[in-house]
């Protein structure tokens, strides 16, 4: 059977999130304990909001499909995403605890949701940015391979705990809509 791109990019995604899984074991007295997950240096990064401060992640550090959420910076692999570039300012963002895909999970409109969901070739899970390290970007919608002028934004700026970010019409200068990539 001849490998799609779908299949590619899910090996890839799969060897990345491996690569960085630190799958090697620490040995102690009594029995052998996996190595905890740790971030590969230069290639997955939280996504701060410059607002509030809070950061990107699955809800409840979940490694299925889940909302994303912001919550408290802890520097946790929950909070760490790999920009993958897909062609010239289109990326994939991948969270690196669940190997999953940042996803627009509803119509093409203000409102709608963003999940973390298997990766596949739809363009609910393309997303134009800056590459990180930058000092402040926005994250823009490439859903029906086309600029949709919808940004990932915290609902009013609010800084509360566990609030699901959506997609908004995007507009300049407005913290809720602007992202701190790498800084931690």
């Amino acid at each position: 059977m001849r490998p799609t791109a779908r299949t590619k990019l899910a090996g890839l995604t799969t060897a990345l999130v491996l690569a960085g899984a630190g799958m090697a074991a620490t040995a102690g007295p009594a029995t052998a304990q996996p190595a905890p997950l740790a971030p590969l240096s230069g290639a997955f990064h939280p996504i701060i909001n410059s607002g509030n401060g809070k950061c990107l992640q699955p809800e409840g550090g979940s490694a299925g499909e889940a909302t994303i959420v912001q919550a408290t910076c802890n520097g946790s692999i929950t909070q760490q995403w790999l920009f993958l570039n897909r062609s010239g300012s289109t990326y994939h963002i991948i969270n690196q605890f669940s190997g999953l895909c940042m996803y627009m999970n509803g119509p093409v409109a203000a409102g709608s949701p963003i999940s973390q969901v298997r990766c596949t070739s739809v363009s609910n899970e393309d997303w134009s940015s800056v590459a990180p390290p930058a000092v402040s970007v926005r994250v823009m919608s490439q859903a029906g391979h086309r600029n949709t002028n919808l940004c990932i934004a915290v609902p009013d700026g609010q800084p509360t705990e566990g609030l699901p970010v959506e997609i908004l019409d995007c507009t300049s200068g407005d913290d809720a809509q602007n992202w701190v990539i790498g800084l931690f």
